[in-house]
């Protein structure tokens, strides 16, 4: 049995997904032929796959930190200890399979901001509309496929960064529109789509999700 093939699985897997594979899942090629070994050929491979489980850390060269005798209570794997913007916490090795998440012993009463509200924004003109229409090989993009499209108002107003399903136009030249809209964590301006409201340059209105032909 070539055992160093398992090993590599499981190395390339330990490279790619870090932190699940610190939590114990395994490469699913690598546990389908570690499932076919008998129990003094898989006593062998574990030697071999020994030196893997040494040092856990992720793809910047950052330790994730396992939680020794823990287990997620909704998925079974280990839980890992992380800092987020409200300190220290447990959180899944499986993420984001599994969002379960546990309170840290030196953190256990997180200081959680309320989220501000999101801006209002009135009367504002579309004057450039830019949609995905291509992947980066060169194929249209899937209906249903998440797309990112950006939108000017006002001449020099944005941009402002519309996250939807596919390459269904939105907006067009001159619409008037309002909307809500919030700045993510990259600094962007996103607007709510559920909360746009559009006309056209004549003042007609526009339902929810109209899809007009250009």
């Amino acid at each position: 049995m070539n055992f160093g093939y398992i090993v590599a699985l499981q190395e390339r897997y330990k490279f790619e997904k870090p932190q699940k594979f610190a939590g114990g899942c395994w490469s699913p090629k690598a546990r389908q032929l570690y499932d076919f070994l008998d129990e003094a050929e898989q006593k062998i491979a574990d030697k071999e796959l020994a030196y893997l489980y040494k040092k856990h850390t992720d793809k910047w060269g950052k330790p994730i930190k396992v939680v020794k005798d823990s287990e997620c209570s909704k998925c079974g794997y280990k839980m890992v200890e992380k800092d987020g913007k409200y300190g220290l916490f447990y959180a899944c090795s499986q993420f984001p399979a599994c969002w379960e998440s546990a309170p840290h012993p030196d953190n256990p009463t997180p200081d959680f901001k309320e989220k501000e509200p999101p801006e209002q924004e009135e009367d504002m003109v579309v004057t450039s509309y830019n949609k995905r229409t291509l992947k980066r090989n060169g194929k249209p993009v899937k209906e249903g496929t998440p797309t990112t499209h950006t939108v000017w108002f006002n001449i020099d107003d944005g941009p402002y960064i519309l996250k939807t399903r596919g390459t269904r136009q939105h907006f067009y030249k001159g619409d008037i529109c309002s909307f809500e809209w919030k700045t993510d964590w990259k600094g962007d301006s996103v607007i709510n789509r559920k909360s746009i409201k559009a006309c056209k340059k004549n003042g007609e209105k526009l339902s929810q999700g109209d899809r007009r032909a250009q």
